[in-house]
């Protein structure tokens, strides 16, 4: 679009706001008012491409300039609507309304939809900043851009948009946030000392949040029932016929998608055990490696598998509960590295977190590479590692497009129902998030 012609655009759309401040006055800027025996008719409209929040300018006749009665569709997604003079309307593009769609219009009930061309809609991946401040050492609850993080660690989110994390550093406590309501608070008050240290949280199907303690010994719950007042758990010895297990250190918890039984990894023993949420009775599923730290999920498309992310020995596993098999899945076991490509090609250093997307794809915390891992599994169970935020091994703080973001550390990782991704950027003590748009 030219110079010439954006300004003339601007002109117009200023001049249809004025005249859409009170569709009930006559004025003398030859607005035209709906005649119902008249079609409603779409002769153009412009651009003819663009993103969240696009300004397009549509030109027909017969619109009326009641806002009131006029609806603006772009396929089956309403629009904003910001003025009419009866043969021209301006409006802002919906999100996502889909990757190419007609544009409709309906006044007083009469509808009708151009044909001609359609909108091609872009759409736009941000890294956003949501809360903390860079450079902190101390947490402080209150509205998202006041609160402040020590360290913040891994974190899950619920169907209601809550978001769950574990704060690593004095005080260690366990946090809400809502970023509709403006607020971060500690549900579990923090410590001076590691004893209230917790993993990654997990959500069962009934939106009740669990996260181990760092010892492994106990884990806390919070149900929206019971305004997420915090509940201390003790893991009991496997029960008589279950097998026995070794407590150690464990930093995950996952429920499973089905049964709702919880899982976690000891760290020192490498031991895979199920805790029943109704006894509290643990029992072991497996002996994995041992001596390392990990990070596990489940893949919702079969909760028979879980994947298990090992941070020091920089890999990922693929456990089947069904054979008791574990095998690697992506990268190799004990070498470093930042490299995308096929399962076996692919290199990480340090991965923690990691959930399965909407898509079924796995996404990863490559805490060290200071990026974001994608893992796209195909049906033959193969699949394609690439980093989809952040540059691999390049620490920094930058908000942006995904390409140019940087991040120091990030640690943790969530997905909200929309497809929101939430990232703990632990090194420089912010939540950051990817929206679509």
């Amino acid at each position: 679009m030219s110079k010439k012609h954006t300004s003339f655009f601007c002109f117009v759309a200023a001049i249809l706001i004025l005249w859409s401040c009170d569709n009930n006055t006559s004025d003398d800027f030859g607005r035209v008012p709906y005649d119902p025996k008249k079609p409603v008719q779409i002769t153009g409209f412009e651009p003819d491409e663009g993103g969240l929040a696009t300004k397009v300018f549509i030109t027909g006749s017969n619109f009326g300039t009641d806002l009131s009665k006029i609806k603006v569709y772009f396929g089956d997604t309403p629009a904003p609507v910001i003025g009419s003079d009866g043969n021209h309307l301006y409006v802002f593009t919906p999100r996502q309304p889909g990757d190419h769609t007609h544009i409709s219009v309906v006044s007083h009930g009469d509808s009708t939809t151009f044909t001609g061309k359609t909108f091609q809609y872009n759409i736009m991946r941000i890294i956003r900043t949501i809360s903390g401040r860079k450079g902190t050492t101390e947490f402080k609850p209150g509205r998202l851009m006041e609160a402040e993080y020590h360290q913040p660690s891994t974190i899950t989110v619920d169907k209601e948009g809550n978001l769950f994390m574990s704060h690593w550093r004095v005080p260690f406590c366990f946090v809400r946030i809502n970023e509709e309501l403006d607020i971060v608070e500690a549900v579990l008050p923090g410590s001076e000392s590691a004893v209230w240290a917790t993993g990654a949280p997990t959500v069962d199907a009934n939106g009740v949040v669990s996260v181990i303690n760092d010892n492994g010994r106990d884990y806390f719950t919070f149900d929206p029932m019971e305004a997420w007042t915090p509940r201390q758990r003790f893991i009991l010895p496997a029960g008589e016929g279950k097998r026995p297990f070794v407590h150690s250190t464990a930093h995950s918890f996952a429920a499973h998608p089905v049964s709702g039984d919880l899982y976690t990894r000891y760290q020192g023993t490498g031991h895979l055990i199920k805790v029943d949420p109704f006894t509290r009775e643990g029992e072991l599923v497996a002996e994995l490696t041992t001596s390392c730290d990990s990070y596990i999920v489940f893949d919702p498309r079969d909760p028979n598998i879980m994947y298990i992310a090992y941070d020091n020995l920089h890999f990922i596993s693929k456990f089947d509960l069904r054979t008791g098999v574990e095998e690697v899945f992506a990268g190799q076991r004990g070498v470093a590295g930042w490299v995308d490509g096929t399962l076996s090609a692919s290199r990480f250093r340090n991965p923690n977190q990691l959930i399965v997307d909407h898509d079924g794809n796995l996404v990863i915390a490559d805490m060290r590479n200071h990026c974001i891992r994608m893992i796209t599994l195909d049906d033959s169970g193969g699949g394609i590692v690439s980093t989809i935020i952040g540059k691999g091994g390049v620490a920094g703080y930058q908000d942006g497009n995904p390409d140019d973001a940087l991040f120091n550390e990030p640690r943790g990782v969530a997905i909200k129902a929309d497809g929101t991704i939430y990232i703990t950027d632990r090194g420089n003590n912010v939540i950051r998030k990817l929206t679509i748009e």
